[in-house]
């Protein structure tokens, strides 16, 4: 009986050092284009694993830090940071730490708990979320994709853990990624020309081993290589760079249909194959094996990247997210914090990583995108170059009032200044803005020095006074660069198939970027990590300005939509790349 008083006496204490119960985070509404299912209710005996992020300490410095290790000619360029630097610089203080596991401990779940650097890991029930979050979880439908899931629209903290932490999730953020395959092409009229097999073409047609009547119509990766310059240089297999391609959403990447599509169209790089990596409990199941599976993204990504970057090693990493077999609801789809959080215990990280998903920026917690970009800038701190497509929507396909005024929507993860937005374009001769490309300026995040003076000059001398008003001038812009993004051939299930978006562009800039870090590493200059100030500097002037085009707006505003116009633009960054130009910019060797 004493031991129990005492327990409750201790107990007492605790809960009061930590106070009442207050607000921490709340939706003013379900967001669009959710709906509750009344009709469902959430088993609260369910497996839940909840996630809580410890305020990291001297953000602002190690961003800057970041920025620095990453913009040429300063002294300490190319100085990246170990796993153990970036936690001795950003660990939560012993007080969040101590709150957190009182906390807990308060409500039985210390024994539950897992504490990973500045992660806590809870794997409890959704029942045992709701007491401790004092929240409400329900099931809500997505209207435009019939996906269900399991979230609450507020959660509470007790007042003294406000201060300590950054997020908990799942709890607010509805929205899932989705894969920067458009739509909006399959309306196009689509050329005579743009067969599925390969068009005739004389020798007239051929300039500089580009072949612009077919890469015209549809692109092979020769019309890349060709395009940007590349077509003669061949990287190390062995000097220890890698090309990672992002995988979520249950997308698969099929291993017969890239040895199919590299005999087809790649034929020096038969019997190369990627690695898989899967993570929390990922999967990449073949249809060969296990029947039909989602596998455009997938292929897509890696049949390109692994194409272009050849003989790079490749390696596909799938993260899961996907409902419980118990129910048809989702429950635990958090695919951003589960692969880079990851990617940050690895001891090496591959040097490049493309990825091809993305949310509209308002649909994201702001909290959530922050957390989210600071583990980008962590990523980025260890020697990694992030490409990210910059979605395909133009500048956003549905304008929103949520929450103000009527605004362009701009797009998550590409609007972290940590990572490089890639943009697309179509046409070879010349060529020009795709009306999917997005691009715009981001409600979340300033924008970073890297860019000041590039985006200034278009918002001064360039920009429409009239759609001003539509978006934030002073937020991060983006895409920072673009890349060929229409009728890539990818095989299928065995088949050729045409398949568009930024994501066909991500991966294509991304295995060119793989190609300029293996010629550092060969010559004893370390990877890029962030690749932004050096594109904005050093090779501004590299590219191959895009000044024909207009990306797509919504129909809420009249004329919305950013043009292509002379200099960076909002719809095709600086441009598309030259490689040999990038690569006397890079390391001073004239290809």
């Amino acid at each position: 009986m004493k031991f129990s008083v005492l327990s409750l006496l201790v107990g007492t204490a605790i809960a009061g050092r930590l106070g009442n119960y207050q607000v921490f985070e709340k939706l003013p509404s379900i967001p669009k284009p959710w709906t509750l299912r009344e009709d469902e209710q959430v088993n609260t005996e369910l497996k839940f694993k909840l996630r809580i992020h410890l305020k990291n300490q001297n953000v602002a410095a190690f961003q800057q830090k970041v920025y620095d290790i990453s913009t040429p000619d300063h002294d300490n360029y190319g100085a990246h940071l170990s796993h153990s630097e970036i936690r001795s610089m950003l660990a939560p203080t012993q007080e969040s730490f101590d709150l957190v596991k009182d906390w807990l401990e308060t409500r039985g779940l210390l024994a539950k708990s897992t504490f990973e650097d500045d992660w806590v890991y809870i794997d409890g029930t959704i029942g045992e979320a709701e007491d401790l979050l004092q929240a409400d979880y329900q099931v809500f439908e997505n209207t435009e994709t019939g996906k269900l899931t399991a979230r609450t629209l507020s959660y509470s903290l007790p007042s003294a853990l406000h201060d300590h932490i950054d997020i908990i999730a799942p709890t607010i953020k509805f929205s899932i990624p989705t894969p920067h395959m458009s739509t909006i092409v399959k309306d196009y009229p689509q050329p005579p020309a743009a067969k599925i097999n390969a068009i005739a073409s004389s020798p007239d047609d051929i300039h500089d081993g580009l072949d612009t009547v077919a890469c015209n119509s549809s692109i092979t990766p020769d019309c890349i290589k060709a395009l940007y310059k590349f077509k003669h240089f061949r990287g190390s297999r062995r000097n220890g760079n890698e090309l990672a391609l992002a995988g979520f959403l249950e997308e698969y990447a099929q291993h017969d249909d890239l040895a199919a599509f590299l005999n087809k169209y790649v034929p020096d790089a038969n019997g190369s194959d990627f690695a898989t990596v899967l993570i929390n409990g990922g999967l990449n199941l073949q249809d060969n094996v296990a029947g039909p599976q989602q596998i455009g993204e997938a292929n897509l990504d890696i049949q390109y990247g692994l194409a272009l970057a050849y003989p790079t090693p490749t390696t596909y990493y799938s993260t899961a997210g996907r409902p419980p077999e118990n129910t048809n609801y989702e429950v635990d789809n958090e695919p951003y914090l589960e692969f880079l959080t990851y990617l940050l215990k690895l001891d090496k990280i591959p040097q490049t990583i493309s990825i091809s998903y993305g949310d509209g920026e308002w649909t994201v917690p702001e909290k959530y995108a922050r957390t989210v970009c600071d583990l980008f800038s962590q990523v980025a701190a260890r020697g990694v170059s992030v490409l990210v497509s910059s979605g395909d929507s133009g500048s956003g396909s549905n304008c929103t009032r949520y929450p103000g005024p009527l605004k362009y929507t701009p797009d998550f993860p590409a609007s972290c200044p940590f990572v490089t937005a890639v943009g697309a374009t179509y046409k070879v001769v010349p060529e020009r803005a795709v009306a999917f490309s997005g691009g715009g300026f981001s409600n979340y995040f300033p924008r970073p020095a890297y860019q000041d003076a590039t985006v200034q000059q278009y918002l001064t001398d360039v920009a429409d006074p009239n759609f001003s008003k539509y978006y934030n001038q002073s937020g991060r812009a983006y895409p920072d660069v673009s890349a060929q993004g229409v009728y890539f051939h990818t095989l299928l299930n065995g088949t050729d198939g045409l398949l568009s978006g930024t994501s066909a562009s991500a991966p294509a800039f991304a295995a060119l970027v793989a190609l300029l870090n293996s010629d550092r590493i060969s010559n004893g200059l370390p990877s890029f990590g962030l690749l932004n100030p050096w594109l904005y500097s050093k090779a501004a002037e590299t590219f191959t300005d895009i000044t024909i085009g207009k990306g797509s707006g919504c129909s809420q505003v009249n004329g919305s939509g950013f043009p292509a116009t002379k200099g960076w633009d909002p719809v095709t960054g600086l441009g598309t790349p030259d490689f040999k130009k990038l690569r006397v910019a890079s390391t001073g060797i004239v290809s």
